[in-house]
């Protein structure tokens, strides 16, 4: 018997075979980048009331860590609600104390307030404030309300203590502050009222009519934070129940405005929202759009949900949601998540890290702190990302 066409057939096979591998592995690389960077940060707690998350620093009144801004040189500035006070820190965590820890007013006394949203004013001559120290007014530097209705302010007239501009009906989750032509105004979200809120730079109430509205807002759902991203004006909603958020799986969502209150459109809904209240610009560099399975999504927003504590990133363009961040491919858990927030181009700190604020344990304490790309450093790894 001849063996050579067995022996073609042989050879025909495996070289089939061979390049059938070929394409399979071919298509695996094309489709799968060999590092998804959704998947690939770390976290690092930098300041808690206590030291039950490992924080490096105690700060013991960092109680429900909630609003957070930063000055223009990156002082961060971190509203502990259940504190009662701003507690004012380094980038990473260290108490400044000629300053810290500045003293909230609630609606009768010039201490106890309820802070929640907090903003950094960077104008000389907007928002006034009566000195703390009999020297002329100046213009306030921090702005704080609170889900007592308070909306104070402070300089450096003021020390530790801030002033109580106003005592007003509802109960504020958030603040931002932005500009409409040309003018700046402050914007906060009132869960209770089911408003946002606006004053210009002279403290006076402003009413847009129909401003600020969803044509498909279902009826139980309220204002739970306002941020500026841009020129635009993001408004997180969650479901609520007397006077509070509620929370769970798939209940929340978030609409853009412009500054004038105009409704543009909806940008998420539901899915992995969960009581949604934190909403940053991520840069470009924060998750590497060239490495993130090759998508090129463009400009990301995060959004960070209170009811489940994980951050949730969305192409800006269109409202895609791309994934959540994780550690270990496994998504990242604050319990009591609230603030996010990138320091501002003017500081020295890496522009990578994505700072938070958060209430764990029913918003008894409070932790302040960072994610960071696993690649990029400065970040520790604390755990296995469940906090």
């Amino acid at each position: 018997m001849n063996p050579k066409p067995f022996s073609i057939f042989r050879i025909a096979a495996v070289l089939f075979l061979f390049a059938f591998m070929l394409s399979v592995n071919s298509c695996q690389k094309d489709n799968h980048s060999p590092t998804n960077r959704l998947k690939d940060f770390n976290v690092r707690m930098l300041a808690g009331n206590n030291n039950k998350y490992g924080a490096e620093h105690i700060i013991s009144t960092l109680q429900n860590a909630w609003g957070l801004a930063f000055s223009s040189g990156g002082t961060a500035w971190v509203n502990a609600q259940a504190g009662h006070v701003s507690d004012v820190m380094d980038s990473i965590g260290n108490r400044i104390p000629a300053v810290d820890p500045v003293n909230i007013p609630s609606p009768t006394n010039a201490t106890g307030g309820s802070p929640t949203g907090i903003v950094f004013n960077p104008n000389s001559d907007q928002f006034v404030i009566p000195s703390g120290d009999g020297s002329a007014s100046q213009a306030a530097r921090f702005i704080f309300v609170g889900d007592d209705g308070v909306v104070s302010a402070w300089n450096a007239t003021w020390g530790h203590n801030s002033y109580r501009v106003a005592a007003n009906e509802g109960s504020y989750k958030g603040l931002t502050l932005a500009s409409n032509n040309g003018a700046n105004y402050l914007y906060a979200a009132n869960l209770k009222t089911g408003k946002i809120e606006v004053w210009d730079w002279t403290w006076n109430s402003v009413k847009w009519p129909g401003a600020f509205t969803d044509p498909n807002l279902p009826n139980d759902y309220s204002p739970f934070n306002i941020q500026v991203v841009g020129d635009q004006l993001y408004v997180t909603y969650a479901k609520a129940s007397n006077g509070d958020e509620v929370k769970g799986a798939g209940l929340g969502l978030v609409d853009i405005y412009t500054t004038n209150g105009a409704f543009v459109k909806r940008f998420a809904t539901g899915g992995t929202l969960n009581a949604p209240w934190g909403v940053a610009m991520a840069p470009l560099s924060f998750l590497n759009d060239d490495e993130n399975n090759g998508k090129g999504q463009g400009s990301v927003i995060v959004i960070g949900n209170f009811g489940d504590g994980r951050i949730n990133a969305y192409r800006a363009s269109d409202g895609k949601f791309i994934g959540q961040l994780s550690m270990h491919n496994m998504p990242i858990t604050i319990d009591g998540l609230w603030a996010l927030s990138f320091a501002p181009s003017t500081s020295p700190i890496n522009p990578n890290l994505l700072y938070f604020t958060a209430g764990p344990d029913d918003e008894q304490n409070g932790l302040f702190g960072y994610i960071s790309r696993a690649d990029k450093g400065n970040g520790n790894d604390n755990g296995n990302g469940n906090y």
